[in-house]
């Protein structure tokens, strides 16, 4: 028979395992004692506190919980707000060390190579940083205005600059398999190849800038590892994205889907990654002030969220989506309008498909809006000005109360189309009801505020929409220049 009590080492061994800790940072501060310091790190716009800790009376601290951290850019901050940078790698037990009185440029970490060449990464800048900001002010001083030695100082700030590249270049290349590669890569500009343009092609400089343009558009982000989720966690990923898509491509919605299905596509190599990308998009996009803008946010969700490959998506979210993009899906800039057969105030019907006209404006509106008190006296000035041009406009009056209607248009005695989607009757009792024809046009038209204004061109095509009437006479008069 086997002794039990033979188990019991394995066993203390197993829960002392269980008990240790995932992460330990030890960190030293000389000059600081009886203080708290604080472990975070960078998430989008925003500083996250992760742990805190206490320093003794000997100016040491340790960070401890027993979970893993996060891969990223952290940060410890000291009393007096001043903090240092590190890396949060695969290697979550090492030490650190400085004084308050020189922060920077006394650390030094143990247990972390990475961390320590990732600090003289960071001394190297400072120290090419402070040449440069002394070589602008010798040439302010000294110089300014100088043909011959504004070259000489350029040439010089050049030289700097291709220093800080190489060296980033060389580290990134020595430390390719880890978190310090990851980062140090994705900081690397394009390298622009020369283009050759034929002597014979106008407007040479142009052509070659165009080209330019063009390769640093389509390779921006190719030294960025979207397999690594570090990234996220860091000063400058966001800020990438926001510029690629704000400043570097034209904010058409083709263009956008390309590019960002392009990341998405890369990122799904990793699941945090994944998510993060594509929610970036889906939610930037579904905040945009672009009218066109929507296409993007029904594309990435029937690409990634109805069709299950957003993982993270709750069968609650995903609900939610699908009710919000179809009622963008059916009005987006380009599509044709869809048809609302709808009875008008003088009793007869009116088909928005089939009403002639060069451009429709599509107004929906209701009597007691404040909003639409101030709109609709604008509509109808802007009318005067281009009803010769083919304009007719066309509203849809959101409620089922006639006599409201009635009373407005009393007052109001517009010659437009006066529509909406009531019919009136008698319920079971006798007493008069109004029903809704059936026309959706909610859902359609996605109403949800009014006044909401739409444009539409002679086919009935949807050319703006959700503007306000100074905005559509904007539109109007490029229209009718281009017709």
């Amino acid at each position: 028979m086997k002794n039990p009590f033979f188990l019991l080492p394995v066993a203390l061994l197993s829960l002392a395992a269980a008990r240790a800790p995932q992460y330990e940072i030890r960190v030293t501060v000389a000059g600081v004692r009886d203080s708290d310091i604080y472990l975070g790190y960078n998430y989008e716009d925003k500083h996250y506190v992760v742990d805190t800790a206490t320093m003794d009376s000997r100016g040491r601290a340790v960070f401890s919980k027993n979970k893993k951290l996060e891969k990223g850019v952290y940060f410890v901050v000291v009393p007096g707000k001043d903090y240092f940078e590190l890396l949060m790698t695969d290697n979550q037990q090492f030490s650190v060390a400085t004084s308050r009185a020189n922060l920077f440029g006394s650390i030094e970490f143990k247990g972390s190579p990475e961390n320590q060449q990732f600090y003289e990464y960071q001394k190297f800048l400072r120290q090419e940083q402070q040449r440069v900001s002394a070589i602008k002010e010798r040439q302010k001083k000294n110089d300014e205005g100088k043909k011959d030695s504004a070259e000489f100082y350029r040439k010089q700030l050049e030289q700097i600059e291709s220093g800080i590249e190489r060296y980033i270049k060389n580290l990134a290349a020595e430390n390719k398999d880890s978190f310090l590669g990851t980062l140090l890569s994705a900081l690397q500009p394009v390298e622009v190849p020369e283009f050759d343009v034929p002597e014979s092609v106008a407007n040479k400089d142009s052509v070659r800038q165009l080209r330019g343009y063009e390769y640093r558009r389509d390779h921006y982000f190719d030294h960025f590892n979207f397999a690594d989720n570090g990234l996220i966690r860091t000063p400058f990923f966001k800020s990438n994205l926001d510029f690629f898509f704000q400043k570097m491509i034209v904010p058409a919605p083709d263009t956008i889907i390309k590019y960002a299905d392009r990341l998405i596509e890369r990122s799904r190599a990793n699941d945090e990654m994944f998510r993060y990308v594509t929610e970036y998009f889906f939610q930037h996009y579904q905040k945009s002030d672009y009218m066109a803008h929507d296409a993007i946010v029904v594309h990435l969700a029937d690409k990634y969220y109805l069709s299950g490959l957003a993982m993270w998506a709750s069968d609650k979210y995903k609900s939610e989506i699908k009710e919000r993009v179809d009622k963008m899906r059916h009005n987006l800039i380009g599509n044709t309008a869809p048809e609302l057969l709808l009875p008008t105030h003088e009793n007869t019907y009116a088909s928005l498909l089939k009403t002639p006209a060069e451009f429709t404006v599509l107004c929906f509106w209701e009597p007691n809006c404040g909003h639409c008190k101030k709109e609709l006296p604008l509509l109808w000035e802007l009318y005067q000005k281009f009803r010769d041009k083919g304009v007719v406009v066309f509203t849809v009056y959101t409620q089922y109360k006639r006599p409201e209607w009635d009373a407005y248009i009393a007052d109001h005695p517009y010659d437009w189309i006066y529509a909406w989607d009531g019919i009136e009757g008698a319920n079971s009792s006798g007493e008069p009801v109004t029903y809704s024809v059936g026309s959706n046009f909610r859902a359609l038209y996605d109403i949800r505020s009014t006044p909401t204004v739409y444009l539409l061109d002679k086919n009935k095509k949807i050319i703006a929409k959700r503007m306000s009437i100074e905005t559509l006479e904007k539109i109007l008069n490029e229209e009718t220049k281009r017709e």
